[in-house]
């Protein structure tokens, strides 16, 4: 008999007994639970939930969120995205702030201070690369000559350091005088 089964046995042998006029068999299913594995798979899952919430809190300031936090307006357009990682709201924000700045006369003191700003970033990163480079011992560089990712050929380099690393020293000099004049 295909499909031959216990349980087709009981379910027969149960319509024969209600054919009958006979009552059934009762059948008593008791469910155990190893309350172990099920205490550490809820671990397991918390841990996890855990886990996922602490990646979102981490990644929450630099993701772009739906609405201003000002207006409430959607902020859709690239220029949103722009100014919410700028100044922490849309570009409608930004418009109006500087619109009230222009009528009280600030626009021009707060422009000078962000493009002071700017210019002393860029000069704090050019000091830092030149302090890098007049503290490297000797210049070397790898060229990967065959496709196959292994095979590198080191560069030798024919340059007097020792006069490249002065330079360096007066660029530093010259990049403190200016950050000074700008502060």
């Amino acid at each position: 008999m295909a499909g031959y089964s216990r349980e087709s046995e009981r379910q027969n042998k149960a319509l024969k007994a209600i054919l009958r006029g006979d009552s059934p068999d009762k059948r008593i299913m008791v469910a155990s639970v190893d309350r172990e594995f099920k205490d550490f798979v809820k671990k397991e899952r918390e841990d996890e939930q855990k886990r996922v919430d602490e990646k979102l809190e981490a990644t929450k300031e630099a993701r772009l969120p739906w609405f201003c936090p000002d207006c409430k307006r959607i902020m859709k357009r690239r220029l949103d995205e722009r100014m919410w990682y700028l100044h922490g709201h849309c570009f409608e924000c930004q418009v109006e702030v500087e619109n009230k700045m222009m009528i009280d006369g600030t626009f021009d003191e707060w422009e000078d201070k962000k493009v002071n700003a700017n210019k002393l970033a860029w000069i704090r990163d050019k000091k830092q690369e030149l302090v890098e480079f007049k503290n490297q011992k000797d210049m070397e560089a790898y060229n990967q000559v065959n496709p196959d990712g292994h095979s590198l050929e080191k560069e030798k380099w024919t340059q007097n350091f020792d006069e490249l690393k002065k330079q360096a020293g007066e660029a530093i000099e010259h990049l403190e005088k200016i950050e000074e004049s700008l502060k």
